[in-house]
């Protein structure tokens, strides 16, 4: 009768193992290069989305930015005849002034020549000949020339005066490719990185197949249900870190940006590779209960190791996050806290499976230095 389980060998020697952990290895790169080729083909759909968070991020900045300069104009432009209740509109749409200059005199001949201009190109064209629309145009040219030497017959001596426009700040900063290979390097990493999660579940099921076999015969059915809970560990941390722990580490890093009154200018390459990478150290830290499990089972660690010295593991993963992250103390809070909860959660992973030990197991607690 055929043995269903994948597990079923329960002896392998030393060499068996090396080779059971070269497959493991093919079959794991041969799973992220299909993965790579698929990704190739929505590449470009995730750079897109996954410049969300940042230009959110960079609307954000650019808002407080427009207030602040407007309280800061908000006396000028109330010199200027601006009412408070027109600098509350400015606040509302995002719209601050810009200064500029312009001689005196000046304003009125560009207005005047727009007029011209404008009463010329509105003249009647539907029953004039070809001669007439030569000669208008004829006329035209030359009458655009007349004005524009008006340009230089502005006194020298006359001072500037200051003249004030409006620009509206959405869309003022936009991520930015400053070399033209940065795109199809971008695009190359997105790809890689799509292939690898779509492959994670493949690697996951070789990476675990491979411990299994170390495994005591009673103890492999648990590599069934840890599969899955791998997956959703990594994909669940991959998806904790894009879609709330971005926000607050590009928050505080353009909070950096406004207190040293330094313009922020993002590269696309640069934010890619964060954006990408930043989630899979998320994903692969979510996995800590797993390898507590596996460190217990291989008599690295004991279960009573782990829940009397819990102290210094929480200590350690808070410096842990402090490296990890950009180091504001909200991104640090919500990669060392999961992990916090994620560390109980394998305690109760060796707990609910107790190792059973051998004759010739030693306790490291039991050893006497």
């Amino acid at each position: 009768m055929k043995n269903d389980d994948l597990f079923a060998e329960t002896s392998m020697s030393f060499g068996e193992h090396l080779e059971e952990l070269r497959l493991c290895f093919i079959r794991s790169i041969i799973s992220i290069a299909i993965g790579t080729l698929l990704g190739f083909a929505v590449g470009p759909n995730v750079i897109e989305y996954i410049q969300i968070p940042v230009q959110r991020s960079l609307d954000t900045y650019q808002h407080q930015q427009s207030i602040k300069k407007l309280e800061a104009d908000s006396e000028m432009l109330q010199e200027e005849g601006y009412s408070h209740e027109v600098i509350t509109v400015l606040k509302k749409y995002h719209i601050i002034p810009e200064e500029r200059w312009i001689f005196p005199g000046e304003l009125e001949r560009i207005l005047n020549r727009q007029r011209t201009l404008a009463n010329e190109s509105t003249a009647g064209t539907e029953l004039d000949s070809v001669d007439n629309l030569l000669l208008r145009k004829i006329e035209r040219k030359k009458k655009r020339e007349e004005l524009g030497f008006i340009y230089d017959t502005v006194q020298l001596d006359e001072a500037p005066i200051r003249w004030l426009l409006f620009k509206k700040t959405d869309d003022l900063y936009k991520t930015k490719a400053l070399g033209v290979y940065e795109a199809f390097k971008i695009y190359l990493i997105a790809s890689m990185v799509v292939g690898l999660v779509l492959a994670s579940p493949f690697v996951t099921y070789h990476l675990w197949s491979f411990v299994a076999a170390g495994l005591y015969p009673h103890e492999k059915k648990y590599v069934y249900y840890f599969i899955p809970v791998s997956i959703l560990l990594f994909v669940g941390g991959a998806l904790f870190a894009f879609f709330v722990v971005f926000q607050f580490v590009l928050d505080f890093l353009f909070f950096f940006n406004a207190w040293m009154n330094i313009e922020p200018d993002p590269r696309i390459s640069e934010w890619i590779s964060f954006a990408l990478l930043f989630p899979l150290g998320f994903g692969i830290s979510f996995q800590l209960p797993l390898v507590m499990f596996v460190l217990e089972r291989v008599g690295i660690f004991t279960f009573q190791q782990y829940s009397s010295r819990w102290r210094i593991a929480v200590l350690v993963i808070f410096v842990l996050a402090l490296f990890l992250t950009p180091g504001d103390p909200g991104s640090m809070l919500l990669m060392a806290i999961p992990l916090t909860i994620l560390y109980f959660g394998g305690i109760f992973f060796c707990w609910l499976i107790p190792r059973k030990r051998g004759l010739f197991d030693i306790d490291p607690d039991d050893v006497v230095a």
